[in-house]
């Protein structure tokens, strides 16, 4: 019998603080926001050499069935997604890049198994749709599929 009076209490006592918790002051509270993707373009960009760029020079397929090319020409360092236009690109660090006009941003992993993955975060235009509409441009998340 003194196990489930003791019982009982715990639970009103659990129950109690719950309700305590939900009902603190604003100034209490913390706002945690959520992921968004943005492409920003470093004021610094990070150094990188020809020969350490590359491992990276090459065609990748996208998760969504497209293409990523990433190419040098001289000492610059350009991405492509399709048959779209050309992004010059920097390096952000030793595996990612952004393109300086804000189109895109890449991460590339070339992992210690030979497989290579990581994700292309891009700007889709806005588009006409059949029904006369027009979809907004926003940024997209695209996994590269893996190698």
């Amino acid at each position: 019998m003194k196990t489930i009076i003791l019982g009982t209490l715990l639970c009103l006592a659990a129950a109690s603080t719950a309700a305590i918790a939900q009902t603190l002051a604003p100034e209490h509270t913390v706002t945690v926001p959520g992921n968004t993707l943005r492409i920003d373009v470093p004021e610094h960009p990070r150094y990188m050499m020809r020969r350490d760029f590359k491992k990276f020079v090459g065609v990748y397929d996208l998760s969504n069935g497209d293409t990523l090319e990433l190419r040098l020409a001289g000492a610059e360092k350009y991405a492509r997604i399709g048959k779209q236009e050309e992004h010059r690109i920097v390096a952000t660090d030793h595996n990612a890049f952004v393109a300086l006009d804000r189109q895109m941003k890449v991460r590339i992993n070339h992992n210690d198994d030979g497989s290579v993955d990581g994700e292309l975060v891009m700007v889709v235009p806005s588009q006409k749709v059949s029904s006369g509409g027009i979809v907004p441009s926003h940024v997209q998340n695209i996994g590269l599929a893996s190698r």
